[in-house]
């Protein structure tokens, strides 16, 4: 077995029993923070400011951006995940949440596009009654273990389902040492990794689906990363007519089921006025389907940024899907083509 190939350790590496009940993780605002939350929000609403069209210096707010540096550090070097809670809603309405959102996540990094129309505060809510084969985070389905395209993703909660919709996370690093000692057999396999679909999504002069393999696993130097969306694999197998062989599916299999060990997994449930931000190279995330209220201002609705830190973690090129820092997904010059399958499944 190559060298590269041996247990990841530190901080980032952490158990359930580690973190404790995903309860008692959230970290409330201070009602100071709120304060300067308050005031930036009243001078938007002034000047007829909306998220993506607000200047930096709009936020200033030196309380909230020391909390800030603190979640960058251990993002950065601790164990990657920081949830956020208190925001009250009663207060803030929708368009003061995004708002708010968007500058703690400017604290963070840049916060780049997430699909083809040029997203950089993506939408989640269920859109099948507009779009049937809309992307993932856009539907009401169960989203398997996965990773998402960028270094750091963060979600905040605007409205919560009737029933289910839990985000629940999991310590991909802890995956990798499960499996480097129950099936060594099977890191090379998981380190080579494979070609992906691009959705559609490719940019101008590249090819659908990727050239190069996409390591579910990596490493430079002392940091293991990791990069999972399955259904993009299966996609390219598929299209390639070069179809996944039994080992390469016993390996995906051994990494989702893993991923759904309740040692490693946290069963995160988002509330409105909450955020959880996340180091997306040593974290898988997931979605239970739900049940959503009828009325059209209770249904269940996120905001997701794709953020990309200065030197959040060393990786190797071939994790990226699109050559892009932190997977920015850029305009293309063709129409968006629509697929009926996500990371779900087909």
């Amino acid at each position: 077995m190559p060298e590269t190939i041996r247990p990841a350790t530190g901080k980032a590496v952490w158990t359930a029993a580690d973190l404790g009940d995903p309860a008692g993780l959230g970290s409330p605002f201070s009602k100071d923070e709120i304060a300067e939350m308050e005031r930036v929000t009243d001078q938007a609403r002034q000047r007829g400011i909306t998220a993506e069209t607000a200047p930096d210096n709009l936020f200033d707010w030196p309380l909230v951006d020391r909390r800030m540096k603190q979640v960058l550090g251990e993002l950065r070097d601790g164990s990657g995940l920081a949830l956020l809670t208190g925001l009250p809603t009663d207060r803030f309405g929708k368009n003061d949440l995004q708002l708010i959102f968007w500058g703690l996540g400017r604290s963070i990094g840049a916060a780049v596009p997430q699909s083809a129309k040029g997203d950089r505060l993506g939408q989640i809510r269920d859109m099948t009654h507009i779009d049937p084969n809309a992307r993932a985070y856009q539907n009401r389905n169960e989203l398997n273990p996965h990773t998402d395209h960028t270094e750091v993703v963060g979600l905040m909660c605007l409205r919560d389902a009737m029933e289910g919709g839990f985000t629940p996370l999991t310590n991909a690093l802890a995956v990798h040492n499960e499996i480097l000692r129950q099936r060594p057999d099977l890191m090379e396999r998981l380190y080579r990794g494979y070609r992906y679909h691009r959705r559609g999504e490719e940019q101008d002069g590249q090819e659908p689906i990727t050239p190069h393999r996409v390591p579910v696993f990596s490493r430079l130097g002392k940091a293991v990363s990791c990069r999972l969306i399955r259904p993009y694999i299966e996609a390219a197998a598929a299209e390639l007519g070069e179809p996944l062989s039994a080992a390469d599916l016993t390996a995906l299999d051994l990494v989702q089921q893993t991923a759904r060990d309740p040692r490693f997994r946290l069963g995160l449930r988002l509330e409105p006025g909450s955020l959880v931000l996340f180091n997306n190279y040593t974290m898988f995330h997931e979605r239970t389907p739900f049940t959503d209220w009828p009325e059209e201002d209770r249904k269940r609705h996120l905001v997701r940024m794709w953020l990309v830190p200065d030197d959040l973690r060393p990786v190797v090129p071939e994790i990226e899907l699109y050559g892009t820092k932190g997977g920015a997904i850029l305009r293309s010059g063709g129409p968006a083509r629509s697929f009926g399958w996500g990371v779900g499944g087909q």
